[in-house]
């Protein structure tokens, strides 16, 4: 047989399996592992050296904001195209992004209006999670259509009541019952509106600067929600996902519920596992604003036993860009700083060094966390996430023993700087693959003719 692709002498990882073995890939799908002989090379397409390398699959990112505008005149630096390319930089080959509902619009008409402003420019695979900031009964029909049409997920607020955007009790229990009804997922901001408003208010009379933002969302104000919504989710029967989790009280909670077999899942974030709160006293400690915010030393230990331990299944980024210009309209005021953090450049080479590299995770543990475990919960696996005969050839050769300094400068991003800038790190993308054609090398984008594009995910039930 021949092949459109070979790859030869590598590793082959994936969440479960480490194979010594050469991959095939025809028609965009991975088509034979094992030992490839000299006929099938010179049949070959193209023939890609991955001796000394592992290959794993595309890195799947769930939760990330692109051209997203957060108040008037102030919108994300990185938009579907920019993003996407940094994304494919690094080994991630596809992303679940939101909707972006204006006031009253119904879900599926968000969910419309955000096709189009994504279709076209992305350079990776995409998919989108529903925003939902308001809630009727006869949207219920909408859910059902959006799971039709490959979008089986919506995300939740329990803060940001001032917005008009928080979810009560008891909208969670009757959009979760609805999601449970037609096959989605219920993902879930869950931070305590009402503990922040009055923690704020302490803070002002005794803490100045972006340090505030910390003291003013406490562990607790986590913690607290996240046992919350875990309850409704139960009175629900819905499958509930946890979004950017960032303490270790809310990732043993996670833990706790899926052993008492609950369908509840968990996500943290990058800049959770390695950037302390201390950051945010220093010079431009506006620029490491972001909700939750970072904290201390033991949640990040936390955190990443957590990950080890199985109670959370994903690494996601939260990918939100603003530059220092607009980080710096806060003004002095921690309630006004943009918040969000670059990170889908980013994410594989941090989470390699925390884990494989430092022997906190396995090699096994870091790909599933990257990509079947997010492939797995999102509606993906098995055509994402994983390698295996007739999966899409999403392909990272990744070089294990690269050591650099993470810059800014060098990213391909268009935010104009890093949390991580001069973080020394190890492992690096070599060259990228999406549906067997190279869209990156070397930690830069090409341009390919391969272009990404929207991807239907399937329902759970």
């Amino acid at each position: 047989m021949s092949y459109d692709l070979a790859v030869m002498g590598g590793t082959l990882l994936t969440g479960r399996r480490r194979l010594r073995a050469d991959l095939g890939v025809s028609g965009g799908k991975v088509a034979h592992l094992g030992r490839l002989d000299r006929k099938d090379r010179s049949a070959a397409g193209r023939v890609v050296d991955a001796a000394d390398c592992l290959v794993i699959p595309g890195a799947i990112d769930p939760h990330v904001h692109f051209d997203l505008t957060i108040r008037p005149g102030m919108t994300t630096t990185d938009d579907f195209g920019s993003g996407t390319r940094a994304a494919a930089a690094a080994g991630v080959t596809t992303v679940i992004d939101y909707t972006a509902p204006q006031p009253d619009q119904s879900p599926l008409d968000a969910f419309k209006a955000r096709r189009k402003v994504a279709d076209g420019a992305v350079k990776v695979d995409y998919g989108l999670h529903n925003v939902l900031i308001s809630w009727r009964p006869e949207w219920r029909v909408q859910l059902a259509e959006l799971a039709r049409l490959g979008s089986p997920s919506v995300k939740m607020f329990m803060i940001y009541a001032e917005r008009g955007w928080q979810a009560d009790d008891g909208m969670l229990v009757e959009v979760m019952r609805a999601c449970r009804e037609h096959g989605l997922l219920a993902c879930v901001h869950a931070e305590n509106d009402s503990l922040i408003n009055y923690f704020s208010r302490l803070v002002r009379d005794t803490e100045s600067g972006a340090a505030a933002l910390a003291s003013a969302r406490p562990p607790a104000v986590e913690e607290e929600a996240v046992a919350r919504v875990i309850k409704l989710s139960e009175i629900a029967g819905a499958r509930l996902h946890l979004v950017h989790l960032s303490t270790a009280g809310a990732a043993r909670l996670v833990g706790a519920a899926r052993r008492r077999g609950l369908r509840v899942s968990g996500e943290t974030c990058p800049h959770y596992l390695v950037l302390d709160k201390k950051l945010l006293a220093g010079k431009n400690g506006q620029l490491f604003g972001c909700c939750p915010p970072l904290r201390g030393p033991a949640e990040r230990r936390g955190l990443l036993q957590a990950l080890s331990r199985g109670w959370l299944q994903a690494i996601a980024t939260d990918h939100c860009t603003f530059n220092r210009a607009q980080k710096e309209s806060w003004q002095g005021d921690f309630e006004k700083i943009p918040y969000g953090l670059p990170g889908v450049e980013t994410s594989l080479p941090i989470s390699y060094t925390l884990g494989p590299a430092s022997g906190k995770l396995s090699l096994n543990q870091w790909v599933r966390l990257h990509s079947e475990g997010p492939a797995r919960l999102f509606g993906l696996f098995p055509n994402k996430g994983t390698l295996q005969k007739g999966a899409d050839a999403d392909l990272v050769i990744w070089d294990p023993h690269k050591r650099r300094s993470l810059r800014a400068a060098k990213l391909q991003t268009v935010c104009d700087w890093s949390p991580y800038e001069g973080k020394r790190v190890s492992g690096m993308a070599r060259r990228v693959f999406l549906r067997g054609v190279e869209i990156a090398r070397e930690g830069r984008y090409l341009d390919a003719d391969q272009a990404g594009k929207y991807v239907q995910r399937m329902t759970c039930r």
